[in-house]
């Protein structure tokens, strides 16, 4: 699907271009090879440089509408003193209402390539403060569970949130380092007045950026202290199936011993023998019993209260 929508001397949207309109957008703008490459290749990691006379930003957005916020289309911005393309790709379910983002109200009004360029990465960088908000808040729910000995967390909950913020270090951390390194090619094209909210939302996305790696790692102990409850679940199954062995064990050997018919065998010749051999089976699987309930291999824990089930 294409479609191009202009506003003239302001910006100019393109959505998922095939190859003829590329070329005719390359022609229009009098954009460089590489940035048509790019656009014909897809998905290319967050970015900002300079081809030619124009500076190339590159970004993922956050899609709202799917079931997982943090699946995103890409964003390409193309930009300068005189024009600004802005070129969408993804399922056109899931992209951004562009046009609506530019002609909406503000603090920066559109009245220039970068103010259009400082509105869609506003809008951006907005959405992935708010996604990166909403994750912290699943995090400290997740962290809950797995530090929680009476609770079994959802390891598929725990690998989604992974990958969640996996995408979100991903999409900030580059956009952060792009816009970081060409700060002074931004500063051209702006005037004094976009300085300040340049200067903010460069901040926010280090936020982001620094937020995301704080919450990495606070997943990757909770996923090493997943896989240790695990470790230690399977280890008290294999003590409770050891331990029911063992009282199956005691009457079965017993019994197996008196089955051979061997004479003189103790209390064989007596007339209530066989309730005295019964009698020491009950007893010896009592003792047993006791003494593995006692360490928790049937299940109960020592110190604590029975194990629950949460998803």
């Amino acid at each position: 699907m294409t479609d191009t929508r202009t506003n003239p001397g302001v910006w100019a949207r393109s959505v998922n271009p095939d190859a003829g309109e590329l070329g005719r957008l390359a022609e229009r703008f009098g954009l460089h090879p590489l940035i048509v490459d790019d656009l014909a290749e897809g998905r290319q990691e967050p970015k900002l440089e300079r081809l030619a006379e124009h500076l190339h930003l590159t970004l993922w957005d956050v899609n709202w509408n799917g079931t997982d916020p943090a699946t995103h289309s890409d964003i390409v911005v193309i930009f300068n003193e005189r024009d600004c393309l802005v070129v969408q790709q993804g399922p056109a379910d899931e992209l951004r209402d562009i046009d609506e983002l530019l002609r909406s109200d503000g603090l920066v009004p559109v009245t220039s390539p970068i103010s259009a360029v400082y509105r869609i990465l506003d809008a951006v960088v907005r959405d992935f403060v708010e996604l990166g908000a909403g994750v912290e808040r699943e995090l400290e729910k997740v962290e809950e569970e797995v530090f929680d000995s009476r609770v079994h967390e959802d390891y598929r909950r725990i690998y989604r949130l992974r990958q969640r913020i996996g995408r979100i270090d991903r999409a900030v951390t580059g956009l952060s380092e792009a816009i970081r390194s060409s700060r002074g090619e931004i500063e051209d094209l702006m005037g004094p007045e976009l300085g300040e909210y340049f200067t903010h939302l460069e901040h926010d996305i280090e936020g982001v950026a620094k937020l995301a790696g704080a919450e990495h790692a606070a997943l990757d102990a909770a996923v090493t202290s997943h896989e240790s409850n695990v470790s230690t679940r399977q280890n008290q199954d294999m003590r409770t199936i050891s331990a029911f062995a063992a009282l199956l064990a005691i009457p079965t050997v017993i019994g197996g011993i008196y089955g051979m018919n061997f004479k003189n065998l103790p209390l064989v010749q007596w007339e209530f023998g066989w309730l005295a051999v019964g009698a020491a089976m009950i007893v010896l699987d009592l003792i047993a019993y006791a003494m593995f309930r006692r360490r928790g291999w049937l299940g109960g824990r020592r110190g604590g209260r029975p194990s629950g089930n949460r998803t």
